[in-house]
């Protein structure tokens, strides 16, 4: 019996072991939304998906639904993100918006714009170095356009700081000025939802 594989780009959030040898994932896909999936034999040090598959990581992958959960059938690197890794500021600042991500997103459903918003942090991340002075501020402002897109938090007063344009230093100079006052918004919204 054949299946139908879902070909995809997708982020992965996190990876536990599952088995002796297989590993089970949380992934952001483009076309599914939150997924997750087994790969067989991944943690066999022949394994040819071993070091694609890394958490973090930004994938192209093929999955078929299998009775339980989805099974990756193969994957490819489409962003190789070695300024990020190279970088532990980079990486810790990634983490901790994945981490967020995998608190607030549950099942799937497809969700284009959530997966553009997920690739402007990452090259926002690749391409610039932020100043320590900014990294509270960059932490708040992808929370907080995260939650309103999700429909946690209210975007009323906050419109410039919510459009699609892409992440700079000016954007967080100018957040930084209210970021205070969003953070108590942050805050109530997970509290309200007890996210």
């Amino acid at each position: 019996m054949s299946h139908h594989i879902y070909h995809t780009r997708g982020v992965i959030l996190s990876s536990r072991p599952a088995g002796e040898s297989n590993r089970f994932y949380k992934i952001f896909t483009e076309e599914l939304g939150l997924v997750g999936a087994t790969a067989q034999s991944v943690r066999e040090g022949k394994s040819k998906l071993r070091y694609t598959l890394q958490d973090f990581s930004i994938v192209t992958i093929d999955f078929v639904r299998g009775k339980e959960v989805w099974r990756i059938v193969s994957a490819g690197v489409w962003r190789p993100l070695e300024t990020i890794k190279k970088d532990s500021i980079r990486i810790k600042l990634l983490a901790g918006f994945y981490s967020l991500l995998l608190r607030l997103l549950h099942g799937e459903g497809r969700d284009q714009e959530l997966f553009a918003e997920i690739i402007a942090v990452v090259d926002f991340l690749e391409k610039q170095i932020i100043p320590q002075e900014l990294t509270l501020s960059f932490e708040t402002l992808t929370a907080f356009r995260v939650l309103v897109h999700l429909g946690y938090a209210d975007a009323k007063g906050f419109d410039n700081f919510l459009s699609p344009a892409p992440y700079s230093l000016d954007l967080l100079l100018q957040f930084e000025k209210i970021r205070s006052k969003v953070l108590t918004q942050i805050n109530d919204s997970l509290s309200a939802s007890h996210l």
